[in-house]
């Protein structure tokens, strides 16, 4: 094996070069993956337009799949050639929330984890140190393509949302934003239960894609009011001084300013918003919705991968069809570019 490998490197806003990289070296806890393909997150998308969570010289990158390269000699259970997925979580061990088994909230997680701070799967080769089965990396079951397997990171990121609802059968959910991790959601929110699973969007692209995999009903927010469609399919729901809809949950997985602001008039009194888009800018809210409505709210940042895995190979969540471009890793850059136009595409995947 070679002394260095390509990467896609991250230099600034916009800037994405495919450079000659140093090889990673791994120890006796180690596992080193031959990349085969890897997907463009939500986040590297902030990443790579405004320097969001990274800094220039980092290799991005955390939904990948591939094939193990290299084993350490004390590792369990793994070999060479094992197609695998993962992602490698750099906590503390030590902090207040660590010590709680809190781990996602740990102060140090996007300075020393995949993609964050360790190099990440834009590149032949990742590591995962410390590798341990079922809890950093994951055995990619027979009859799922690289393609599929490389989506389990945003599966479990709407495995941990819908979790985090906990949605109840008879539920009605709203899901705002279809992109893969909203798309995910709708379809782990249906296998959760739900009645009835609404999800609003603007891209031609991932509206279609919501109705193939299984959202019951689908609004294109450009044809009229989301708010008033969402108060017709589940009902008006009156407060104090003003009314809203009757959803049980709703989903914000846009990361918008305007879906935001909506999600507090959809969602019904005392019922459960989600927070899961990561919006660029602070937003400003009216939390008198919050005071009348006393709806639960909680952020969603990551989930569990075996479940996520379970669930496609089950058929329960599909995602093949939601990958709508496939570019070389000598084309990263126009891949992130792809990425950005959201009217026309839903996941945009690298092949190395």
């Amino acid at each position: 094996m070679g002394q260095n490998m390509r990467a896609a490197v991250y230099k600034g806003p916009r800037d994405l070069k495919v450079d000659e990289v140093p090889m990673p070296r791994y120890g006796e806890g180690d596992v080193l993956i031959k990349v085969n393909v890897c997907g463009i997150c939500g986040s590297d998308v902030h990443s790579y337009k405004s320097g969001f969570y990274v800094t220039p010289g980092q290799i991005m990158g955390h939904e990948f799949a591939g094939e193990i390269a290299g084993v350490g000699a004390s590792v369990d259970g793994l070999r060479e050639g094992d197609r695998v997925t993962g992602f490698s979580l750099g906590i503390c061990g030590k902090c207040y929330w660590c010590t709680r088994g809190q781990y996602a909230l740990c102060p140090e997680l996007f300075h020393n984890s995949t993609g964050y701070g360790l190099p990440g799967g834009f590149a032949e080769f990742v590591l995962i140190p410390a590798a341990a089965v079922g809890s950093n990396i994951y055995r990619i079951p027979d009859g799922i393509s690289d393609e599929v397997a490389a989506t389990v990171e945003p599966v479990s990121v709407a495995v941990g949302a819908i979790a985090a609802a906990a949605i109840q059968p008879g539920d009605s959910v709203v899901v705002l934003g279809g992109g893969m991790i909203g798309n995910a959601c709708a379809q782990v929110a249906k296998n959760a239960g739900a009645a009835k699973v609404l999800l609003v969007e603007i891209s031609p692209v991932r509206l279609d894609a919501a109705r193939a995999s299984g959202a019951d009903m689908v609004f294109d927010a450009r044809s009229g009011d989301p708010l008033e469609w969402v108060k017709e399919q589940v009902g008006v729901g009156a407060y104090h001084f003003n009314e809203g809809a009757m959803a049980d949950v709703v989903i914000e997985a846009a990361g918008a300013a305007q879906t935001i602001v909506q999600s507090l008039e959809m969602v019904r009194s005392g019922g459960t918003i989600v927070f899961v888009g990561l919006p660029e800018h602070p937003v400003p809210i009216d939390t008198t919705k919050i005071v009348h409505k006393q709806p639960r709210i909680v952020g969603c940042l990551g989930g569990d991968f075996q479940e996520s895995l379970d669930l496609l190979a089950s058929g329960a969540v599909s995602t093949a069809s939601l990958i709508t471009h496939t570019f070389d890793l000598d084309d990263a850059a126009e891949a992130f570019e792809t990425q950005l136009r959201a009217d026309e595409t839903v996941k945009v995947m690298v092949r190395m």
